[in-house]
């Protein structure tokens, strides 16, 4: 089941940051649509995957996730 959530995101200080992370999620089989902000240190992410699948991608991408919003 296809879902948005927003995650939180540590270690991003930069648009790079959050380009290398949003490249990676939007790479990745089961995201449909990612948006991330360094400043904000969120990803926004359409998705059907678990939230383990999406913090090993962020995580393989070299971050963090150290949460969700709303949760």
């Amino acid at each position: 089941m296809e879902k948005k959530e927003v995650y939180r995101v540590e270690g991003m200080s930069c648009s790079g940051c959050s380009g290398t992370v949003q490249s990676a999620l939007m790479q990745a089989a089961g995201v449909k649509d990612a948006r991330v902000d360094h400043e904000e240190g969120v990803a926004e992410i359409t998705h059907s995957l678990s939230s383990d699948e999406v913090a090993s991608i962020v995580e393989g991408a070299g971050y963090r996730v150290s949460g969700k919003e709303g949760s």
